[in-house]
């Protein structure tokens, strides 16, 4: 009984621990566990995308981001080159930062990219 008491404890943990490591976007698809840790990814607006020879320019102004809340008082203006730009697969801009507004991820619609 208590073997399987801990073991049905480390399945939950498992779970548990698996569904912290990503999350979905709005369109129900899974950001790559890679790219977030259940609050780094977000669609973002198609305002804040520009492309330039070299890649694309996201500039996400305080609150537009959930790691780049309102309390910051700058935009976070982000270079992301071609080679690291992901294909969507909603067809939706996305970007993945960490909590001080490193880059991880970039998800371009098809044919943006």
């Amino acid at each position: 009984m208590r073997l399987t008491a801990s073991i049905a404890m480390a399945a939950l943990l498992a779970v548990g621990a698996t569904n912290a490591h990503s999350h979905q976007a709005p369109s129900r698809w899974e950001y790559p566990p890679l790219c977030c840790t259940g609050i780094d990814c977000a669609q973002i607006e198609p305002e804040d995308v520009r492309e330039n020879p070299a890649g694309f320019i996201v500039t996400i102004v305080p609150g537009g981001h959930p790691m780049w809340p309102t309390t910051r008082r700058e935009p976070l203006v982000i270079e992301v080159p071609h080679q690291r730009v992901q294909p969507s697969p909603d067809g939706h801009w996305h970007l993945c930062i960490d909590a001080l507004g490193g880059f991880l991820c970039f998800f371009a619609p098809a044919g943006d990219s």
